[in-house]
């Protein structure tokens, strides 16, 4: 008979226990998510945007781009919002931090994956 050594008391010990991993993206159950962890932002107040430029002037990577307000956009004092193109943000944070009226803010949302470039443009 062939005998596994120390591979066999591990099987054993591993037999009553859970998985260690989880079965992603089907269940997100068990995802260790850690406080603080820097995704996709979003718009917190879009109503306290003045159009001040500030996010657009602190992203390095050049991911944030001022656009002109639409009729069904909330207008700003400078007739212009921030929009984000996740195809060139590197997640840094800079642009929330230094917001000064709160319009940005970071979220949990890590899934960012898009069938078209058009569909990673935050409006």
């Amino acid at each position: 008979m062939v005998r596994l050594g120390k591979m066999e008391g591990e099987l054993i010990r591993s037999i009553s226990k859970r998985p260690a991993t989880v079965i992603y993206p089907f269940t997100k159950d068990g995802l260790n998510i850690p406080p603080g962890l820097r995704a996709r932002w979003s718009y917190a107040n879009p109503d306290m945007c003045t159009g001040c430029k500030i996010c657009e002037r602190v992203c390095p990577s050049g991911a944030i781009e001022m656009v002109e307000c639409g009729p069904d956009d909330v207008r700003t004092k400078t007739g212009f919002r921030p929009i984000c193109h996740f195809d060139r943000c590197i997640l840094c944070g800079q642009c929330v931090e230094s917001c000064p009226r709160d319009v940005l803010r970071l979220t949990d949302s890590f899934e960012m994956a898009f069938l078209s470039r058009e569909d990673m443009v935050l409006r």
